[in-house]
């Protein structure tokens, strides 16, 4: 007995608006199957088993936001037989994750997160999901809290992940913003959420009105490097002069002992800007 469809380690790519491909299975037997199913990633997995009168099977259904290595075992007549296939992805385009994007409420300034953070694309060169050096998936690079399988794969999925995280962000933004019954426009929202979604808070409070923190100068040539400017040794110098001090150290990223750090006041800067 052997699986005679499809082809040993063939390729099959999911569709650019999510939809699974529809793999077909074959054996040279007759009679009663029964299929096992399991598709590895990374460190997630999923399985499951699907009964059949004949020798043949589609999965489609049961591949829905999942990707990677897809082993099928069929069982007949006491023989079995496996294949392995690959299931990769394909990337939307950036109007389609535009289009996606304003169905969702409340997701103003997401765009630009995700257009900085993955450049809009969800998989690599090689059908897999982008994955940063800190474990960030997909479009809106998620770390933590961890993504699922489905998160990874599906880049819609992914990005309602991130509006949950986005979401928590605004609704931090706007108790702060709001505090002691203070007034702030659409703008000022934008900022202070985008802010937060990297760390720390945009705007303070001065001469009345909200205002960009004065204290942070940023490093125009990185997405979210610069230098508290009240710190003694930052004080008086120019964002060229601490460029030129401080840039070799930052391939190595921040230690305590630095005098640049990250701030999301430079990553809402760099991406709103």
């Amino acid at each position: 007995m052997k699986i005679t469809t499809p082809l040993a380690n063939a390729q099959f790519k999911i569709a650019g608006d999510t939809a699974p491909p529809a793999i077909t299975f074959k054996t040279d037997a007759t009679g009663p199957h029964v299929w096992t199913w399991k598709i590895v990633w990374d460190t997630f997995s999923k399985t499951g088993t699907v009964n059949t009168a004949t020798g043949s099977v589609t999965l489609k259904a049961q591949l829905a936001d999942l990707g990677g290595t897809l082993t099928v075992t069929a069982a007949a007549g006491g023989k079995t037989a496996q294949l392995a296939v690959r299931v990769i992805g394909t990337n939307p385009a950036m109007s389609a994750i535009e289009a996606y994007l304003a169905t969702k409420p409340n997701s103003d300034g997401f765009t630009a997160i995700i257009r900085h953070e993955s450049k809009g694309k969800h998989f690599n060169t090689s059908g897999q999901p982008v994955k940063s050096f800190d474990n960030g998936y997909g479009l809106c690079q998620l770390t933590t809290p961890a993504p699922s399988f489905q998160q990874c794969w599906s880049w819609k999925r992914n990005i309602d992940a991130g509006l949950v995280l986005f979401a928590a962000k605004q609704t931090a933004a706007r108790t702060y913003l709001a505090q002691s019954g203070r007034t702030y426009t659409a703008a000022q929202l934008r900022y202070e959420t985008v802010c937060r979604w990297n760390g720390g808070s945009y705007h303070r409070y001065v001469g009345g009105k909200w205002v960009r923190n004065p204290a942070i100068l940023c490093d125009a040539r990185t997405g979210n490097i610069g230098w508290d400017m009240t710190d003694a040794d930052n004080a008086g110098q120019t964002e060229a002069q601490l460029r030129a001090r401080d840039k070799g150290t930052y391939a190595r990223g921040h230690k305590n002992t630095d005098e640049w750090n990250y701030f999301g006041v430079c990553y809402a800067d760099a991406i709103l800007n």
